[in-house]
């Protein structure tokens, strides 16, 4: 079991105000808007970066723009992106850009074998995912957590490796894979049509899981922290449920 601490109180109640408030529609509307700003915000300080080009968009991000052609209400606070493994380096010096532009390192994520799989950065409330892709046989791996407050779960998942493509939304454009309805499809089954019921953690794509002995409540982390865990690493096989 994770020792509760200081942080992870904040954490969860942080989440739950958000949330609350989120329910409120002239929150929501507030909250899409400044989303969608610092959306673009992230896109222009990463643009002068050697990280441009070299990451995409995927998840909830981009399931409202493939069904809506908007930013999903529900899912205005979270935005998810995807580097591969090779590139990892390239989002580690993007870092010092991404904070000059206003927004905060929150978290990195590290897999049960030690590897860094994901940092996520703040702003406004709202969390911005970058996750760490590992190709393997025709897929990428990756990995997930779901944060309780006494215990972290670890989920291996996997999408078809696919090529990149631009598309245009939000004034700004951006990478997506190319066949963005197989990926859609892998995630959430039936995406053309909306789930109420679905939650993180429900995905289709989703494998082995695991009780996670990281805390994943690193503060406050710098580039420095992770530079050391660049591409090279040996990623363990994948783990078999039961």
């Amino acid at each position: 079991m994770i020792k509760v601490s200081v942080f992870r109180c904040r954490q969860v109640v942080v989440d739950r105000v958000v949330k609350a408030a989120s329910r409120v529609e002239a929150v929501r509307t507030r909250n899409v808007e400044r989303f969608a700003s610092d959306l673009r915000d992230l896109h222009d300080a990463i643009a002068p970066t050697d990280l441009h080009e070299h990451y995409w968009v995927w998840a909830g991000f981009l399931l409202g723009w493939a069904r809506e052609g908007a930013i999903l209400p529900h899912d205005c606070l979270d935005a998810d992106f995807a580097v591969r493994d090779g590139d990892f380096d390239r989002l580690i010096r993007a870092v010092p850009a991404i904070l000059r532009a206003g927004f905060a390192c929150d978290r990195k994520f590290i897999s049960d074998s030690g590897l860094v799989t994901e940092l996520t950065f703040t702003r406004h409330g709202a969390r911005f995912d970058f996750f760490r892709m590992f190709p393997d046989a025709g897929q990428l791996r990756y990995f997930i957590y779901r944060l309780k407050l006494t215990s972290v779960t670890e989920t291996e998942a996997a999408l078809p490796d696919q090529p990149t493509e631009p598309f245009t939304f939000l004034g700004r454009t951006w990478l997506k894979h190319a066949d963005h309805a197989r990926e859609l499809r892998a995630i959430y089954g039936n995406w053309e049509v909306p789930d109420p019921s679905w939650a993180f953690g429900d995905g289709l794509n989703h494998g082995a899981q695991r009780t996670s002995r990281h805390s994943h409540s690193a503060f406050d982390w710098r580039p420095s922290q992770v530079v050391a865990d660049l591409p090279g690493a040996s990623l363990p096989r994948p783990a078999r449920n039961g």
